[in-house]
């Protein structure tokens, strides 16, 4: 670890990690892994708590693989979309979520991913709303054939984390890998469908939390990364350096492409919208989220990338405040 962080919480004075174990002492999360530093490398960085705490109880360490959801959307789908696909108006409407497609379905529930989206996809006229939408990303990756393949070739081995990010890690991994949820229970909720929970009911641990991901292989594009912090904050890095994609380019996917609109937009990125977790940074700023806990956000106006991994769908996704919490990260970070 390098430095502590120095700050305040609601007027007292703490460090990062202080913040970070108060969050795991009230149950926000098991554990939590950190990197943060600049476009030259990570300057702090450390791990807290367990990486599974039930049914028994392994330390996060630097070393954990976290399932690192949708933030799997910019790094690897939108890195892989840039260097491959023809970037017309249909491509771009994806990575923007302008495309009309609906949130999020079930896609593993019907014969075929593709016609379920064709035939109940669909929800609003395409270009008439910013709909951020794991469909677009599903889409996607069934334009980009061999994808697990296409993302360890063209950016992991590239990078040097092939040891440290990957799909379908083998199960000799799984003693490094942070769990998440006991069951499927979040999505058969979702979907209103309580007989998904036997379709996976034991704890979900070495395999995609993400329903479609899962059941298409382990990843459909819209998830399925499992990574560390430092391997996050590499493939970051290379954002911020413009190591696998023109300058030109990476400056496009980053700017907001949706002014004015109901959500802001990049290629793939997600845009500061004034939230509890992004109020502190720049127009410049760009980042993700994932549902399991996990975040990266990069400011170029300062120079700094931050990266938080945690679990905190272990071992039940229950209502976590974690916008606040990624907001108090970020002012520790910058």
């Amino acid at each position: 670890m390098c430095g502590p962080g120095h700050g305040s919480y609601n007027g007292v004075a703490m460090t990062l990690d202080d913040f970070l174990q108060r969050e795991i002492d009230v149950g926000s999360f098991p554990g939590a892994v950190y990197a943060i530093g600049s476009s030259r490398g990570i300057e702090r960085e450390n791990a807290l708590g367990h990486a599974v705490a039930v049914p028994m109880r392994i330390p996060a360490t630097l070393d954990t693989l976290y399932d690192c959801a949708s933030i799997t959307k910019p790094l690897i789908t939108t890195t892989l979309a840039l260097l491959l696909l023809d970037l017309d108006p249909y491509v771009r409407s994806l990575l923007t979520h302008t495309s009309g497609m609906r949130a999020w379905l079930p896609l593993y529930l019907y014969d075929n991913y593709l016609d379920a989206i064709r035939d109940h996809g669909p929800e609003y006229e395409p270009g008439t709303k910013v709909i951020y939408s794991d469909l677009n990303f599903v889409l996607l990756w069934s334009m980009l054939p061999n994808f697990v393949s296409l993302a360890r070739e063209r950016i992991l081995a590239p990078l040097g984390i092939e040891r440290d990010a990957m799909f379908n890690p083998p199960p000799s991994q799984r003693p490094r890998i942070a769990a998440t949820e006991w069951g499927q229970r979040y999505e058969a909720k979702m979907a209103n469908r309580p007989d998904l929970v036997a379709r996976r009911d034991g704890l979900i641990w070495g395999e995609t939390h993400d329903g479609n991901s899962h059941f298409a292989g382990g990843t459909a594009g819209n998830a399925g990364l499992f990574a560390t912090a430092r391997a996050i904050f590499r493939l970051a890095q290379s954002w911020t350096n413009a190591e696998l994609l023109p300058r030109a380019l990476v400056d496009e996917a980053t700017s907001n492409l949706t002014p004015n609109r109901e959500d802001a937009r990049g290629l793939g990125w997600q845009k500061p919208t004034g939230s509890l977790a992004t109020s502190m940074l720049t127009d410049r700023a760009y980042g993700h989220t994932g549902f399991t806990g996990t975040s990266v956000w990069i400011e170029p106006e300062r120079d700094r990338i931050m990266v938080l991994l945690t679990n905190r769908v272990h071992p039940c996704a229950a209502p976590v405040a974690m916008q606040r919490i990624r907001g108090e990260f970020h002012r520790f970070g910058l």
